[in-house]
């Protein structure tokens, strides 16, 4: 199964022509997509959706997730989840202490150090070790063109999508009525976190093209989703072994 990413525009419309969503863009061709070789669906601009086509979708456990036109995440549409897991319910737990936002808090900020960190260290800072996360954030501010900075918007979106289903597949299960109340968005902040290894990579190519943004940074993704896996793999152990170990 791959993703599908849409590039919307004034009159596009997904519909439901079953088995397969049907993709509707004037003065094209109409295109059709399986559900069954869908992933999840991203949406950026101008896209309407029928309600059996977004049902479809639920159905068939599919992920929907729209972006503002900036490349930030406006809105999901999550599909059909599994039961609930010993992961989420770890979590939950967590979260239902006193203490527990702060803790996890505790522990993102040092996996965010280590991501920021890994960042410097690729980019040749001699003091990669001591530079903050804020001093990386300020350059990257100043490195990156105005292009270059909705790139990785959207690259950071893309991220978050596919997030989603791993972490499904991991056992969290991001529908968890506990979780939802808590304010805590796992996908959104691993995003965070992956998105530091791609900053060298969109660093070099940032440069004028003809070719969409979105087109672009999927393609971006997709050449380096083994190695986002592998990151993502590393990062749930992680919080795996946290969470065992705060239980």
């Amino acid at each position: 199964m791959r993703p599908l990413y849409i590039d919307g525009s004034p009159g596009c419309r997904v519909v439901f022509d079953e088995p397969a969503l049907r993709v509707v863009v004037p003065d094209k061709a109409d295109q059709l997509f399986p559900l069954s070789r869908i992933s999840r669906v991203v949406c950026k601009g101008v896209v309407e959706w029928s309600m059996s086509s977004m049902l479809a979708c639920a159905d068939a456990g599919i992920n929907l997730l729209f972006l503002h036109k900036n490349g930030e995440v406006r809105a999901r549409w999550l599909g059909s989840g599994s039961e609930r897991q010993s992961l989420t319910q770890r979590l939950v737990d967590l979260l239902a202490r006193a203490d527990g936002l702060q803790c996890y808090e505790n522990w993102y900020l040092s996996m965010q150090k280590l991501a920021a960190r890994s960042f410097a260290r690729r980019m040749g800072i001699v003091e990669w070790r001591e530079v903050s996360i804020n001093e990386l954030r300020q350059l990257l501010s100043l490195s990156l063109s105005v292009e270059g900075q909705y790139r990785a918007n959207l690259l950071q979106g893309l991220l978050q999508s596919e997030l989603l289903n791993l972490l499904a597949e991991s056992g969290f299960c991001s529908d968890d009525e506990a979780l939802l109340s808590s304010n805590l968005d796992l996908a959104l902040d691993l995003s965070k976190l992956l998105v530091w290894d791609f900053y060298p990579s969109l660093l070099a190519a940032d440069k004028p093209s003809t070719i969409s943004a979105l087109a672009v940074m999927a393609e971006l993704y997709q050449q380096r989703a083994d190695r986002s896996y592998l990151l993502f793999r590393s990062t749930i152990s992680k919080l795996h072994q946290f969470l065992l170990a705060v239980s």
